[in-house]
């Protein structure tokens, strides 16, 4: 057992599921909830183990260990990032097949965000009227991206997201070496992660993000006129290549500063030392939100120094805007 599966052993949602089994109330359809690729994706495997071993998800006997080997016909898994029509109607028609072991046949999708408006239309009509002996263990980053047809027929799970103190046992256990670097390294990142085990993940394998976070915390200290812009953009070389890790270290940024107003001060980042005091609350919210605007920019694969520029000149903006 990953430390990652111990931990998310204590959540709601694996309870939820393990109690449901336990009681003989296995509903026929779960929805995990939750905007972490790794939590989630591991509690759909998690939960589909609860209903299909005989004991809940013992982790000793012979059905877990065919579905730890990848090997139990009853599980179906699919972990696709885009999901189509036929996906949907090879899955349909593969319920309704009987001939599996055990008396549960389980199907994961635990990125139903990527199944278009056709495809769930398609899927719904199998969840109105499901096979019998058969449970679906869905997953989805929002609820947002599912049919409210959809979300009617589902028992909704909401991960709530990890402390700091475990993501950094989880990033310290898969580490061989941890030495003080290493270590703090896996403090930064945990905080950063802000309850999101893959958003920690990604900053603590950028061997480069301690050096990035001090960069760019310094050409937000000296971001005071449009004038300054393309001299301070160009210290941080922003290309394709590193546009998303700078958008989620700005997020980061004003994440922690937001924190600080709230009085849940962080140690171990003296570079923000003073800087939360130069924006007030509403400003705060208000570039978060245009961070999350730029990073649907990039993900609509717009110009990476566009990008930049409409985040830093948004700043710059929003900071006058909502000026004491």
């Amino acid at each position: 057992m990953t430390e990652t599966e111990r931990l998310l052993k204590t959540s709601k949602p694996y309870l939820t599921v393990l109690t449901d089994k336990k009681n003989g109330a296995l509903n026929h359809c779960y929805l995990i909830l939750s905007d972490d690729d790794i939590a989630r994706r591991t509690l759909c495997r998690m939960a589909a183990k609860v209903a299909l071993c005989p004991h809940g998800g013992c982790d000793n006997c012979e059905v877990c260990e065919k579905i730890n080997d990848g090997a139990y016909v009853a599980l179906r898994i699919n972990e696709s990032e885009k999901i189509s029509v036929d996906d949907v109607t090879e899955l349909i028609e593969d319920s309704y097949f009987t001939g599996f072991d055990g008396d549960k046949k389980v199907y994961v999708i635990s990125n139903l965000q990527g199944m278009n408006e056709k495809a769930q239309n398609k899927f719904l009509k199998t969840l109105e009227e499901p096979p019998e002996d058969v449970v679906f263990i869905l997953g989805a980053s929002q609820q947002t991206a599912v049919l409210a047809t959809i979300l009617s027929r589902c028992k909704k799970l909401y991960f709530e997201g990890f402390t700091a103190a475990q993501i950094y046992s989880v990033l310290i256990d898969d580490t061989e070496e941890s030495d003080d670097e290493t270590m703090r390294m896996a403090t930064r990142a945990s905080v950063c992660g802000f309850g999101n085990l893959t958003r920690a993940e990604k900053l603590y394998n950028d061997s480069a993000f301690v050096e990035k976070f001090s960069l760019l915390v310094s050409v937000i200290r000296d971001l005071s006129s449009t004038k300054k812009l393309d001299e301070q953009l160009s210290k941080l070389k922003i290309d394709k290549s590193n546009l998303d890790g700078y958008l989620d270290i700005t997020e980061t940024v004003f994440r922690l500063m937001l924190a600080s107003k709230r009085g849940a001060v962080e140690k171990g980042f003296e570079e923000l030392d003073g800087l939360s005091g130069e924006y007030d609350y509403p400003t705060l919210v208000n570039i978060l939100e245009l961070i999350l605007k730029c990073k649907r920019m990039s993900e609509s694969n717009c110009n990476p120094q566009s990008i930049a520029d409409a985040l830093f000149i948004g700043i710059l903006e929003v900071k006058y805007l909502c000026r004491k």
